[in-house]
């Protein structure tokens, strides 16, 4: 597994992006952000549909030039030589349209050959990935992509992430639409991959933030809102709800005693602490 350098960051520097620029209809999906990813933890990004939080992954992983402003690799007070495109990997929430070959062990091994790396690398590149995603490279390695449920083919698409050793992991929505059971597996996975690289992900789950985000980043309208300490911005129910965003329950339980009950806030947000730390222990 990659190991961490605190220091690498890609940074966003008043970037727009405009689709159909000088076309009736134009649109403005980024607008002035501002953003720095490093290579630690785990940024979530949020915000109401349409607000530009895929286009900014898209901008982040080197895939979409912006239309005005900069964009950047760098390493401590240095720009970074290294294209973009070869230190950040996105993971689209449709994992099918970013499959190119047959099989699973086949899909994931297409990076890595691609980098020019021997066979054995290759082969255990794709072994490590796979089991990193939770996916058995024994049961899965000879799988036909299309024979794959729902989250098996977003695991087999982080896989062929993870394959290429890219110190930043970027995700869209990578827990919709997923069984209870495969929701954690994908929580487990971001939880540890965050330990080694940086990770960012967009999500209209705010439970899944809460769980696995250390800062995250609220957009509206192409623009970024708050960027801020997670739990600050998930304390502020009224403003997420404004934006048509459900905020997690204890959140929105606390807020609610808050408001009706401010004496007993504190008892509240203690039990409520105490709860989730029996919860991470079991």
């Amino acid at each position: 597994m990659t190991k961490r350098s605190s220091e690498l960051t890609i940074t966003l520097e008043g970037v727009d992006v405009e689709f159909g620029s000088g076309f009736p209809g134009a649109h403005l999906a980024l607008r002035g952000v501002d953003l720095t990813l490093e290579v630690a933890g785990c940024l979530a990004v949020i915000g109401p549909t349409g607000a530009g939080k895929t286009t900014l992954l898209e901008v982040a992983a080197g895939l979409l030039a912006p239309t005005r402003g900069d964009v950047r690799l760098s390493m401590g007070d240095s720009v970074s030589d290294s294209p973009l495109r070869s230190s950040a990997g996105l993971v689209y929430q449709f994992p099918e349209l970013q499959f190119f070959e047959d099989t699973v062990y086949e899909d994931v091994a297409f990076g890595p050959r691609r980098m020019g790396l021997d066979e054995s690398e290759v082969s255990a590149r794709v072994a490590d990935a796979l089991e990193r995603s939770g996916l058995s490279p024994d049961a899965f390695e000879g799988r036909d992509l299309t024979t794959l449920s729902a989250g098996e083919k977003r695991r087999a698409a982080i896989a062929g992430i993870l394959a290429l050793e890219r110190p930043f992991l970027l995700l869209d929505e990578p827990t919709a639409g997923l069984d209870p059971a495969t929701r954690e597996c994908v929580v487990d996975l971001l939880l540890s991959e965050s330990e080694a690289r940086g990770v960012a992900l967009v999500s209209h789950d705010l439970e899944l933030v809460d769980r696995v985000a250390t800062r995250t980043v609220v957009m509206n309208e192409g623009s970024i809102a708050v960027d801020d300490e997670t739990s600050r911005v998930l304390s502020d129910v009224a403003g997420l709800e404004a934006l048509g965003l459900a905020p997690p329950v204890e959140y929105a339980l606390l807020s609610l005693v808050r408001e009706r009950a401010p004496a007993e806030a504190r008892r509240v947000r203690r039990a409520l602490f105490d709860a989730r730390v029996a919860d991470a222990n079991t």
